[in-house]
């Protein structure tokens, strides 16, 4: 892409597709992240990286889409789209997460919206995430950006038993202003 935005102090730039070292550099992201958050250790890393390497694997520009957010370079976060879905018209969205170093810059803002504006350009009607109960953050940030809660359900594979939330966006799905500003994303 790239794509130019200011950044409280930094430049954010947002990358489409692969590059050398986005694989580690989003496993480290979600190990680092869920380790403060849940507790998990190496076992969820590797779960969430062996998840990543496959996305990559099959990865394909026409149906997916992986973007990085840099700020000075250094790559912050990253948001992937899987539009190979059996469901027609549809892409879940995955692999969501700003390191929290760089959280309240604006980089998970810009990162979802870059993906969910390639979602409207390549015809996907619906968008579907799963997210846990207990981050509110990134709630608000998909309720921001027009997401509603369609399912719940405890989840136990990550240590704890956790509220998992499906969430769902809608290609006609307005963004709600009136949800209070975030400082700080997170990962789905």
């Amino acid at each position: 892409m790239p794509e130019r935005q200011d950044a409280t102090q930094g430049r954010l730039e947002i990358r489409r597709g692969y590059e050398p070292g986005l694989i580690g550099r989003v496993g480290e992201l979600h190990g680092r992240y869920y380790a403060t958050a849940w507790g998990v250790g190496a076992q969820f890393e590797i779960m969430m990286t062996r998840e990543f390497c496959d996305f990559i694997e099959r990865y394909d520009p026409e149906w997916d889409i992986v973007l990085s957010a840099l700020i000075d370079g250094v790559v912050v976060g990253s948001i992937s789209i899987l539009g190979r879905k059996p469901e027609a018209d549809s892409a879940q969205l995955r692999f969501f997460l700003v390191d929290p170093q760089y959280q309240g810059r604006g980089a998970g803002k810009a990162l979802l919206n870059a993906a969910l504006e390639w979602c409207r350009e390549r015809g996907f009607r619906k968008v579907f995430l799963w997210t846990v109960d207990h981050l509110p953050q990134s709630r608000q940030l998909y309720e921001r950006a027009g997401f509603r809660v369609t399912t719940q359900c405890i989840d136990d594979r990550y240590s704890a038993p956790l509220t998992s939330l499906k969430m769902e966006w809608q290609a006609s799905s307005k963004p709600n202003h009136d949800v209070s500003p975030l400082s700080a994303e997170g990962r789905s």
